[in-house]
């Protein structure tokens, strides 16, 4: 069969936007790897002092900190975020009676700086948790480090015994609709969907299904979500309470997507929730 000019023009502009739009998503695989971290104010560094702080992960590149002594429950920060923000719940959750890790995930804070991705949140739970050594009474995370910490169960064997996620994202849909507000197409998102179920390794269709929710059997979920949270849906806790027919479900109104994590609310229903 034989082609053409007008197919072989037409092969040729779809090639051109095709090259054009796995530059732009090169582009934006690159921004989705740097973190914006946030800052250590003042305030923050009062929160960690008396805090034992050790380091662990890839030669020792990753800094963490522990507080109080009991059943163990882990804190895992969001993508730009630091541990320090869960300081405060850590510190609540202390005085209650548990040792509470928190810590920088790679590329953040005060731990090694590199190119990140979720797989930076699965890897270096996994990894803290080898280093700690001990059951797991329960694992808490907010907003990407939530969603990344739920996957690590089924790829590396991550588990406790209970699960509470903080404006965690259903699916890794906030650097998507981020580039599609700065008007990147469609053909360039599609590029960003491959590079996101790698990171997971599973594909696009159970990413977006709430697959890294999975829920498990006899084990106990909460899921917080703030009404004002103008990054992640607060919607998505009504989804998760479909994949966990069991979970307890808090809204708050007003906090917005970081400062939920201080909220009165939260600590509260954290507390709750995990008490013995």
């Amino acid at each position: 069969m034989s082609v053409s000019s007008q197919n072989i023009e037409e092969m040729e502009t779809s090639d051109h936007l095709s090259n054009e739009a796995l530059d732009l998503a090169a582009s934006l695989t690159g921004a989705l790897g740097t973190s914006r971290i946030l800052p250590l104010r003042p305030q923050d560094e009062a929160l960690l002092e008396g805090i034992d702080s050790f380091h662990f992960g890839p030669g020792g590149s990753r800094k963490a900190w522990s507080i109080g002594e009991g059943p163990l429950i882990v804190l895992v920060h969001g993508y730009s975020g630091r541990g320090v923000q869960m300081a405060t719940l850590a510190r609540q959750l202390a005085a209650d009676g548990f040792q509470c890790v928190f810590f920088d995930a790679g590329g953040h804070g005060a731990s090694q700086p590199e190119r990140i991705g979720f797989f930076t949140f699965i890897n270096d739970t996994r990894d803290l948790l080898a280093f700690l050594g001990k059951p797991v009474h329960a694992l808490i995370g907010h907003s990407a480090g939530a969603l990344a910490m739920m996957r690590a169960r089924e790829l590396y064997g991550v588990s406790a015994e209970r699960y509470g996620v903080i404006c965690a994202p259903v699916f890794p849909y906030v650097p998507l609709e981020t580039m599609r507000a700065t008007g990147a197409p469609e053909q360039a998102l599609d590029y960003m969907k491959a590079v996101l179920s790698d990171q997971f390794q599973m594909s696009w269709s159970d990413l977006a299904a709430g697959q890294s929710f999975a829920a498990e059997a006899d084990k106990e979920f909460l899921a917080i979500y703030d009404t004002a949270d103008l990054t992640v849906r607060h919607s998505d806790a009504e989804v998760l309470g479909e994949i966990w027919p069991n979970a307890k479900v808090v809204k708050t109104d007003g906090y917005g997507h970081n400062r939920i994590l201080k909220a009165e609310e939260t600590l509260a229903a954290v507390a709750d929730f995990v008490k013995l």
